[in-house]
């Protein structure tokens, strides 16, 4: 009879951590072992998405070849766009998974969601090269982005929500500045579509002012984490 209730309370107690997403009994390193991996064939990827056209080669002309490469600038362009912003979320998802302690079932499915957009980009971004005065070809990839941004900002939020998989003690400040700094994709991939969306096929270019708003939101999260002058106490 004893041995009958040790069993069933084995029994709720694996029901219950696993419907509470209790930690699992997973290393960090395997995780990050997948994602590094992900990555590095996505980023590899994105360069076949650079074709030249068929029996191209069958003339053999400095002018036809300097022409062939004009016409190829759509993709190489969003060749240099997606291996950069690639390895920014790269270098993002090491900063985001550094303070994290413990893992969970609904932790490690928001990284494979996750993921899965970043195995996505190729094809999203071989795509809007293909189809360059096509607004709908530059949304798909604009898109594919907001939900690569969102994918790694829902991670944070979850495992720092009331320090869920990280240890207690970790600063309000950084938690904002990383949550504020996953945001800036996604938003900025909102503004691209809305402007495909009217019509322009330029929309893409925005994700050239990546590098300057993540500088100023990084900094306006800062300054509003610093006490205030009033605030400070006197000496």
């Amino acid at each position: 009879m004893k041995k009958e209730n040790l069993l069933g309370e084995a029994v709720d107690l694996a029901k219950s951590r696993y419907l509470e997403g209790e930690v699992m009994h997973l290393t960090k390193s395997r995780l990050e072992a997948l994602t590094d991996g992900i990555f590095a064939f996505s980023m590899t990827l994105l360069v076949i998405g650079i074709s030249i056209p068929a029996k191209a080669d069958l003339v053999q002309s400095t002018p036809f070849v300097a022409n062939l490469l004009l016409s190829l600038y759509s993709d190489f362009f969003h060749y240099v766009l997606a291996f950069l912003i690639l390895g920014a979320f790269w270098l993002s998802h090491h900063i985001e998974l550094h303070p994290v302690s413990r893992l969970n079932r609904t932790y490690v499915w928001l990284n494979m969601g996750t993921l899965m957009f970043v195995a996505l980009l190729p094809f999203s971004t071989q795509f809007s090269g293909a189809f360059p005065n096509v607004p709908l070809g530059q949304i798909v990839f604009e898109l594919n982005l907001f939900a690569l941004g969102m994918g790694m900002f829902l991670q944070w939020k979850y495992a720092t929500g009331k320090d869920r998989l990280v240890e207690p003690g970790m600063t309000p400040g950084f938690v904002r500045q990383v949550g504020a700094r996953a945001l800036v994709v996604p938003l900025v991939s909102l503004l691209a579509v809305l402007i495909a969306l009217t019509g322009k096929t330029w929309s893409t270019a925005v994700y050239l002012l990546l590098p300057p708003i993540e500088y100023v939101v990084v900094r306006w999260v800062r300054r509003s984490a610093e006490p205030s002058a009033s605030m400070r106490p006197r000496a």
